[in-house]
């Protein structure tokens, strides 16, 4: 039996690369925005560690040190930028002076994040005490957001006054990112 020869089988048709192209084109369009969105939501993710892990260290040099050991937004507005961790020697709350002794400085994390705190707490320090509690009266929460998202899909870092962390979802039952 004898097969017909193939002889105009050397490649593609432009036909055939258009309907490739524009079908691309098309899945391109539709994932975009999803992707910019878990660009977002893993922005905030990441810097939820970042704090937690900052305020895990600050919690087990207080304990560690038996003495009070302070976080200071080192001169930014929010938790997203640089924080000093020191051994509070002067106890005054104070942004790092001389006299205290610096454990670690934090670099800002760089991610279009903010990480704010709420209005009960200390304006630019969260301070635990040499039993890893909170050496402030009102609990901290702090919001951490980004402006890619909505306000019900940030992440709340809540420090309550025996210095337990946790982590949760903002949802839409709550304050949102303006605590």
């Amino acid at each position: 039996m004898k097969f017909p020869a193939l002889h105009n089988s050397r490649g593609i048709t432009l036909i055939e690369l258009l309907i490739v192209i524009v079908i691309v084109g098309v899945l391109a369009g539709l994932a975009g925005p999803n992707f910019s969105t878990l660009m977002a939501e893993r922005s905030v993710a990441a810097e939820t560690r970042r704090v937690i892990s900052t305020l895990k260290l600050a919690r087990s040099e207080a304990r560690a040190r038996g003495s009070i050991v302070t976080l200071s937004r080192a001169g930014s507005q929010d938790w997203s930028g640089p924080i000093d961790i020191y051994v509070d020697v002067t106890a005054a709350n104070q942004p790092l002076n001389g006299a205290d002794d610096l454990v670690r400085s934090e670099a800002p994390s760089n991610r279009s994040v903010s990480a704010v705190d709420d209005q009960d707490s200390s304006d630019t320090w969260i301070s635990f005490n040499m039993k890893g509690w909170l050496a402030e009266t009102n609990p901290v929460l702090i919001a951490i957001c980004s402006d890619a998202l909505d306000d019900s899909s940030g992440m709340y870092v809540a420090i309550n006054r025996v210095g337990k962390i946790r982590e949760r979802q903002i949802g839409f039952d709550s304050r949102g990112c303006n605590p």
